[in-house]
């Protein structure tokens, strides 16, 4: 099933960050994962330079797995499977957490 024309938007959209917002089973994270293999097909985006935010772990493990699917599916894509551990797909607070630790000593 092809991707609605609202999400085949935000798969193609370019020129700045992008927030999906929508309901549960809306297909957010088919855009997602849509979205960032476009992103790095192809291009000098790797996925270890997006920053992919969600609400829950559960979501931000699943949005994990399926980029490493899409990943392994895409010929030409190999090397990015090498970088999906080190990317910044997470929850809001554990990205917030993160840089809360990494710039302490500036926050005071």
């Amino acid at each position: 099933m092809g991707a609605t024309k609202s999400q085949q938007a935000a798969i193609d959209y370019e020129g700045s960050n992008l927030l999906i917002s929508a309901g549960a089973g809306s297909g957010k994270t088919r855009v997602l994962k849509d979205r960032v293999k476009r992103m790095i097909q192809g291009k000098d985006t790797h996925v270890n330079n997006l920053l992919i935010l969600t609400f829950t772990n559960a979501a931000a493990q699943e949005m994990k797995d399926r980029i490493r699917k899409v990943i392994k599916e895409t010929k030409g894509l190999e090397e990015e499977l090498n970088q999906i551990d080190s990317a910044y797909i997470s929850t809001f607070d554990a990205f917030s957490l993160s840089l809360v630790k990494k710039y302490h000593t500036e926050l005071n």
